[in-house]
């Protein structure tokens, strides 16, 4: 008796881990992966970390799956499981930040921020997170 059929549910999910992982490392390509080129760590420093409920990176939102924290080196960001494809973790330094905008939109503050990439581009990156930006509040400018 042949039980081929056994081997469906093993295959489906290899499939299936194989699609998330190239739907996760597209995601990546609208702005993470510049800014890997460039601030990518092997580890976060210590310190606190918050979850962003909302944020985006260059316009790709990334709804309850970053981490973020802030020390004297820069702004740590992260993301979870089962996010990690094609996200390193970054420690963006303070000096790479421009000023951080405020934005009232019903109960939420939102912040924005320009982050230099390099040669003179930038990206936006936008969160609601008033911890953050407490513990930021030695490094940057918020208007």
């Amino acid at each position: 008796m042949n039980y081929y059929f056994l081997l469906i549910p093993p295959l489906a999910l290899a499939a299936f881990v194989g699609f998330w992982c190239l739907v996760v490392k597209l995601v990546a390509l609208g702005g993470w992966q510049r800014l890997a080129a460039q601030y990518r760590v092997a580890a976060l420093p210590p310190g606190p970390q918050f979850r962003l409920g909302q944020a985006s990176v260059g316009g790709v939102s990334y709804r309850g799956a970053m981490q973020a924290g802030a020390s004297a080196e820069g702004l740590a960001l992260s993301t979870g499981f089962p996010f990690g494809t094609g996200h390193p973790p970054l420690l963006i330094p303070w000096s790479a930040f421009g000023p951080f905008h405020s934005e009232q939109s019903l109960w939420m503050t939102f912040y924005t921020t320009a982050i230099q990439t390099g040669a003179g581009n930038t990206l936006t990156f936008k969160f609601a997170s008033k911890d953050l930006i407490a513990a930021a509040r030695p490094w940057i400018r918020v208007v």
